[in-house]
Order: C-alpha cells, then structure tokens, then sequence
C-alpha cells in the first residue's frame, strides 16, 4: 500500500549559491540549513527518495535545491496537503527560522512559502524536535527519515 503524507525535509548548502528556480526564476541561497514542507498523496516515501537523489530531472522547486545541497533526512507526517501548509506556518512561527524565498514550494496554496532557513546558530535539533511536539498527537509524527 502506498501512503500519502506530509514531511519537512532537511537539505544543507555548503556554500552559497544562485540557483534558476523554474519560473520563480534565478534565486540566492546562503550556506546552511533548509526545511521543506511538502506532501505526497501516494508514495510517501518513494517521494523522499526521489527527493534525496541527486541524479533527477527537475520537477519540483525543491529538486532545484536538492541537486546542489545534500539532503540531510526528513520528517514524515501522518496527513494530506493540508497537513503540508501547516508545518509551513508552524516553521514560519520558530523563533530563528526564516522564510527563504517568496513563492518556493506553495504555487499551489495560499502561504507565503514552502522553504525556510535555520539562522546560524539556532540548534537545528531544537527546531526539529519542536516540530515533533507540536504534531506529536498525531501517526508518525514527526517520524524521522
């Protein structure tokens, strides 16, 4: 069975870089680390594979990134599209974590953004943790990948 699901997943820029986003167009990126949100509706977890090869043709704003950063792991989240708009808006209330380009990951939605960077020195592992409290009530919560 394939299942659907949310997740926020974890790529690191070493360096920074200037990448062509689709039609977002050409975007800059500093070094450090990015948080996704996104969803699968079927294949959950085909879908964070594909997202962790490097070797991909671009679909998705996030093979942009994805194919210069190392993804690093991933969340996984019982729930469907909406559950992806909501981790967005709960990373863009963290103290510490800022909305990395306007447009990224929500053409499909009303948020701002999909793709969020954790500031130099905030702990990623304090971030990732309370994401998993806050959606700690729910089948795989914050289940890491």
């Amino acid at each position: 069975m394939r299942s659907s699901g949310a997740y926020v997943l974890i790529v690191h820029l070493p360096a920074p870089v200037t990448l062509r986003v689709g039609s977002l167009g050409p975007q800059s990126f500093k070094e450090g680390h990015y948080l996704y949100c996104g969803s699968a509706q079927a294949g959950l977890m085909s879908r964070l594979a594909r997202h962790m090869r490097v070797d991909k043709r671009r679909h998705w704003h996030i093979d942009h990134l994805t194919c210069h950063g190392g993804t690093v792991g991933a969340l996984a989240f019982e729930g469907r599209k909406e559950t992806e708009c909501l981790l967005a808006s709960t990373l863009a209330a963290v103290p510490g974590v800022l909305p990395a380009v306007q447009g990224f990951g929500s053409s499909d939605c009303g948020c701002l953004t999909h793709l969020f960077l954790v500031k130099d020195g905030v702990p990623l592992s304090i971030v990732l943790d309370f994401l998993r409290s806050s959606f700690s009530e729910r089948p795989r919560g914050g289940q890491s990948i």
